[in-house]
């Protein structure tokens, strides 16, 4: 497992520059980039429940939620394939993207803002800058729900960040002891 986790995660480090470089390339091909990413997360989570299922008490849900991974990542894949062909789908699957990502921007901005308060309440001196993040957050979702070219850049962007973060976090996981 160790080696596949490396050989993966120099492979996600190069796909997250690559996206970080091309962000409006990364969300043309988000569809496969996520078709791909969930197909592996669940085939990863399914293995990782079989081979520790007999050593640890491990909960079902770890199994169920690779199986729904994998589902959701051969549908991602049979609806790209779609867009290809169809361009009408291909459009529809782009403004749907966006507008997704525009409310998740919304809404995380919304959460981020409430999370900020209930961190002043305990007496944290870092609430300032959550609220200040959620501010822009949510100020970006805003302006993403009317400028959807603004969110493919930052989807494309958000992807090779969140790619090189992982791809990070399984080569080191490479060193970590009782692995």
């Amino acid at each position: 497992m160790k080696v596949f986790n490396c050989v993966f995660g120099v492979i996600s480090i190069i796909a997250a520059i690559y996206c970080i470089f091309y962000p409006g390339v990364a969300f043309l091909n988000s569809g496969w980039i996520v078709a791909v990413l969930l197909g592996v997360w669940g085939i990863c989570a399914i293995a990782d429940y079989m081979a520790k299922r007999k050593k640890e008490d491990k909960s079902k849900t770890e199994a169920a939620m690779g199986v729904l991974g994998l589902v959701a990542g051969i549908a991602a894949a049979v609806v790209s394939i779609l867009a290809l062909f169809i361009p009408s789908i291909r459009m529809l699957l782009d403004i749907i993207i966006l507008s997704i990502f525009a409310g998740w921007l919304i809404i995380s901005g919304i959460t981020s803002a409430a999370v900020s308060f209930k961190t002043r309440k305990a007496g944290s001196k870092r609430w300032v800058l959550t609220l200040v993040c959620g501010i822009l957050v949510l100020l970006a979702g805003i302006y993403g729900v009317f400028h959807l070219i603004f969110v493919a850049q930052t989807i494309g962007i958000l992807i090779g960040i969140l790619l090189m973060i992982y791809g990070i976090r399984l080569v080191l996981s490479v060193f970590e002891k009782g692995r």
